[in-house]
């Protein structure tokens, strides 16, 4: 059963997705026109372009509004996601609860609650690129996650509020089931409708037919609407993860050279070079990816005292009996470079020169491994007079 019916419309060129209730009900969001409490048959999300910032947007949703002939009383919501591929609508029963929910979303100002997005021009120039695919048709950019939620009963102001609670939870569940670990966007918006007779429901958590129900419509909702957009993690390559933790690669090669013996026959730059192409190489191996990838989520695992079998506390003093770091540093080394690499693991493991000195147990030797295992390929390369 549909507590809402969805159609896609347009007004000079804007496609607006258009929301109709079933009947007036109760709206309370943080929309952007009538936001707040209101009553109303009616809700809008409008598309704006990815570079979007006009002075007046109350002005262009009233106009937009105007346009479609749509009841002043209409809940206005923005999006700078494509609203013809990305409107979703779920409904879901159960334990006799019936919800539904209307979702668009687009990540492209993705974040964790909290922090600060440092590369957006970056995601924008990404985010543009997406957009002329999609309009191509080629693949169902920056956006946003906005929610309407519908109950089928009538709810007090501490259960609409408590709601939100679950609208957002859901939300974020939709984002990790897809691999994302940010708990949103930075304009995300929400609403939940309700009847406006009858007796109002006082409780709406996650513990209650009510919530679990409005949780799943919400989630699928949210899943499938970034599934249109082909909105995945990009995991780039594990240079790109080691940037972004501040291991560059200019920082490797200052470690490598740290503890590098000059060899008066051999040219640095020709070593430069000859690093960045294997580090290029290895870059696109599965297997090395794996190896690191790896080694990060273990680190981020122990800081949070969660490996299994180890007690709280233990991990930052790098136990001498955790020798799996160690393991993976050395296969990491001999996967590159051999019985050598595995030598040259031992050497950088000692000194830990560098930046390798700042990381924690796993990614130290990790780190170890790769730069000692392309090291070591380096030095045999000019041994055998491959430059």
């Amino acid at each position: 059963m549909n507590l809402a019916e969805v159609k896609i419309l347009h007004s000079g060129g804007t496609p607006v997705a258009v929301i109709r209730l079933k009947e007036r009900m109760e709206i309370m969001s943080s929309a952007v026109m009538n936001r707040g409490v209101a009553v109303s048959d009616t809700i809008m999300i409008m598309e704006v372009p990815k570079l979007y910032d006009s002075m007046d947007f109350m002005g262009d949703l009233e106009k937009v509004r105007t346009d479609l002939d749509l009841p002043k009383s209409t809940v206005g919501f923005m999006t700078a996601a494509e609203i013809e591929y990305v409107t979703t609508i779920k409904n879901t029963e159960f334990d006799g609860v019936t919800t539904t929910a209307v979702a668009t979303a687009g990540l492209g100002n993705r974040v964790t609650a909290g922090d600060v997005i440092h590369d957006m021009d970056a995601r924008l120039e990404r985010s543009l690129e997406k957009e002329k695919r999609i309009r191509a048709g080629k693949m169902p950019s920056i956006g946003t996650i906005n929610i309407i939620a519908i109950s089928p009963v009538p709810l007090t102001d501490a259960a609409k509020v408590n709601s939100f609670i679950v609208l957002t939870e859901a939300k974020t569940a939709a984002m990790r089931m897809l691999g994302h670990e940010e708990t949103g966007t930075t304009s995300d918006a929400v609403a939940i409708v309700s009847p406006i007779s009858g007796k109002r429901e006082s409780y709406c958590g996650t513990g209650t037919s009510l919530g679990i129900s409005l949780a799943r419509s919400v989630r699928d909702a949210v899943y499938d609407s970034l599934l249109r957009r082909d909105d995945r993690p990009e995991m780039g390559t594990f240079m790109d993860q080691l940037s972004k933790m501040g291991i560059t690669e200019e920082r490797l090669w200052e470690s490598a050279m740290e503890i590098y013996h000059p060899n008066p026959e051999w040219r640095a730059d020709d070593l430069r070079k000859m690093f960045s192409s294997l580090m290029t190489t290895y870059s696109k191996d599965i297997n090395v990816s794996s190896l690191i990838q790896g080694a990060i989520q273990l680190d981020r695992l122990g800081s949070k005292d969660m490996i299994c079998a180890m007690p709280k506390g233990m991990f930052e003093t790098d136990p001498i009996h955790l020798i799996a770091d160690e393991i993976m540093g050395m296969q990491l080394a001999q996967y590159i470079s051999g019985t050598r690499g595995i030598f040259e693991f031992h050497r950088f493991d000692r000194h830990k020169p560098g930046v390798i000195k700042q990381l924690g147990p796993f990614m130290d030797d990790i780190i170890c491994g790769l730069v000692g295992g392309i090291m070591s390929s380096v030095y045999t390369k000019m041994f055998d007079g491959e430059v």
